[in-house]
Parts: C-alpha cells; structure tokens; sequence
C-alpha cells in the first residue's frame, strides 16, 4: 500500500475512534501491553520520555509528574482527547514516527505501545525512535503477537491500517540492525510481545 494511503487510512480510523478509545473493555486489553512497560521504565525528574501513538495519554498519565513526558500520534482526535486529561507539562505533537519532530539523542526512553504493526515502513520507524534516544537509552515496542504467523496473516487483512505482525524473530532482528544492545523479549500477554534495547 502507498505510504501515503497508508497514513491516510490510519489517521481516519484513529480520528473516529478517538470519541470511544477510553472504553473500559479495550482498556482493559490495554492495560495489559502497558504493565510491563510500566515495569521497565525507571524515571526521575530529569528523565526525558516519548510515547509515539500515544492515543489519548492513557499510559502517558501513569507516569504524570514523574519525569519530562511527550506524546506523539497522527491523530488530532487523539491528540484533542488526551489534552484533556494529562497537565499542560506533557507535551503533545502531531507526529509521524518516520519523520519525528525531535533533536538527535534528547530521550532517555522512546516507547511505543499496540502500534507498530500500523507503521508502514517498520525499518524507518524504528531507526526514528533510535536517533531520538540517548546513548545508554531505551527504546520499548510492546505490540500484538498471536503466536502463529497464519492468524498474523489474518489479522494484517482485517485490522484497518494494518500493515504487518512480526514474529518475536523478526522483531528482534529489527532491533540488532538497528545496533540495540542488551535486547529482551518477554511475552507480557498471551497475545503480545514486549521488545526493549539499549541504545
């Protein structure tokens, strides 16, 4: 699909889904990529952390006061949404993750939650969230896994947007081009994956 469609069709599909994305039932399957995230990240006041497709700040408000916090999504909806719920000292941006509006190095963490399988060039998103992240800085994909690639097949031609399951190989690989060191996989749900490296 053209990069471009492809974008199109997600910001749509996240634009009307904005109003209703805080229902407790999908929540509550989110909750469950976020607790390990949670787990791994270790801030101070000083930390600096993205979470690219943020949605409508759902995790971002577990870490309020915390730490410098941001926010990044192509949906204004979203973005609309979580205003309303963080404090003005979270900053939000309409952004792309293959293009991101940041300096080089300037986060301690770059995270992203149940969205990369919506990127529509893995490699390119990827190497984004490393040129932002600092030297000794980590970078966490926490996204869907369903075990078999057939149901991955599957899932890629019903989910709107969706642009690619990867097995937990491939996500591995992914990170080790990108020269990630220490990286961990743990399967944080029965149908997903959390990836982490260190810059």
């Amino acid at each position: 699909m053209d990069q471009f469609k492809n974008i199109k069709k997600n910001r749509i599909f996240f634009d009307r889904w904005a109003k209703s994305y805080d229902a407790g039932l999908f929540q509550f399957w989110m909750r469950r990529f976020y607790l390990p995230v949670l787990k791994e990240v270790i801030l101070t006041k000083k930390s600096r952390l993205l979470d690219i497709s943020c949605g409508t700040g759902e995790l971002l408000q577990k870490w309020r006061g915390k730490a410098q916090l941001y926010g990044g999504d192509i949906s204004e909806e979203m973005l609309k949404k979580a205003q309303t719920k963080l404090p003005e000292g979270v900053t939000l941006v309409k952004a792309d993750v293959h293009n991101l509006p940041f300096k080089n190095n300037y986060f301690d963490y770059v995270i992203t939650t149940e969205a990369f399988h919506h990127y529509y060039d893995q490699k390119i998103a990827l190497a984004e969230m490393c040129r932002v992240t600092k030297k000794g800085g980590k970078v966490i994909v926490s996204d869907i896994n369903f075990f078999l690639k057939p149901i991955h097949w599957l899932f890629e031609k019903v989910e709107p947007g969706c642009v690619k399951i990867n097995s937990k190989r491939e996500m591995r690989e992914l990170f080790e081009k990108n020269t990630l060191k220490n990286v961990r996989q743990n399967r944080n749900f029965i149908f997903a994956v959390m990836t982490t490296g260190e810059k």
